[in-house]
């Protein structure tokens, strides 16, 4: 015999869980894309971050290709990064390793001059939508 209470209840349930899982929680975010160079050539294998100048705010992150250019996560299931003015740090990128620990053959690690970042740091501003943000660092 059915119990249709039964049945309307877990309909109830289904319908309540899949109109959740369609929201995206949390900042508003706008993408962000962009190429780092130095002396004018791509910088390959180096981190970006961008942090939020707003209290309260949660950076976002990203690395560069072999052409140096980069596209912001905001987490592991969202791009871009929140509005605002961030604080932007470039560092290399860790060299990858192989199961004996030691940095695996032909991976070619990028040293960034300490001249290269101004000496105020680098900012950016991020307003609604698609951002495109160059850095065209200089070793001198």
């Amino acid at each position: 015999m059915s119990k249709p209470w039964l049945q309307l209840s877990l309909l109830g349930i289904l319908m309540v869980f899949s109109i959740g899982c369609g929201r995206q929680d949390g900042p508003e975010l706008a993408t962000v894309t962009g190429k780092i160079t130095l002396d004018g050539q791509p910088l390959p294998r180096v981190n970006i971050r961008f942090i939020p100048q707003q209290q309260g705010g949660s950076p976002s992150f990203g690395g560069t290709n072999a052409e140096g250019q980069y596209r912001l996560l905001f987490n592991h299931h969202r791009a871009g990064a929140m509005l605002g003015t961030h604080r932007v740090e470039i560092e290399p990128a860790e060299p990858e390793q192989g199961e004996d620990g030691k940095a695996l053959p032909g991976v070619q690690v990028v040293k960034l001059p300490k001249k290269s970042i101004p000496s105020g740091g680098l900012t950016a501003e991020i307003k609604p939508g698609r951002n495109t943000v160059h850095f065209d660092l200089a070793s001198r």
